[in-house]
């Protein structure tokens, strides 16, 4: 576990033996904690391990901030909401639809990863309807004058990840 700013642990979760390659990121508020990207299920007695060393356990969280949900990424949101399902999910609204129904996401994965699938990223778990707040896009200029144009670089840069990474700014 490493403080990286006020408030803010990166949380290690050690994905498959091996450090550096997954973290989630756990942001402390006013009466309000928040885990961005959980990492994968496969993942999660890490994630969980560590949680509790900070003395919040799954049971603390109120919050998950997804940036997309690919499957290292957001795997282990539906076991955490089932865990505890006060836990509020804030995802962008073309990936809220896979978040509830993962049936097209986890076949595109079989696809990919075939036999590895569940040792690689575990059970993905369907997040209830009533547990998603869907982010939309910013369509035209915000209070800031920014434009839709400024917000969405990930589709140029990143061509690994979906044109619907959800960002925030604190």
């Amino acid at each position: 576990m490493e403080n990286i700013a006020p408030k803010t642990t990166l949380l290690d979760v050690e994905y498959l033996g091996n450090p550096k390659v997954i973290a989630a990121c756990l942001i402390e508020g006013e009466g309000s904690v928040a885990l961005v990207d959980p990492g994968p299920t496969s993942a999660l007695p890490t994630l969980r391990k560590k949680l509790d060393q900070l003395g919040l356990g799954v049971a603390g969280l109120d919050t998950i901030l997804l940036t997309h949900i690919h499957l290292d990424h957001a795997g282990a949101t539906g076991t955490l909401v089932r865990e505890n399902p006060r836990i509020r999910v804030y995802v962008h609204e073309r990936g809220a639809p896979h978040m509830v129904n993962p049936s097209r996401l986890l076949e595109s994965a079989q696809r990919l990863y075939g036999t590895e699938m569940d040792r690689l990223w575990g059970e993905f778990i369907p997040v209830p309807l009533a547990n998603i707040s869907a982010l939309h896009l910013l369509r035209h200029a915000d209070r800031n004058g920014l434009r839709r144009r400024h917000l969405r670089h990930s589709d140029r840069e990143w061509a690994d990840h979906p044109a619907h990474h959800a960002a925030a700014r604190y």
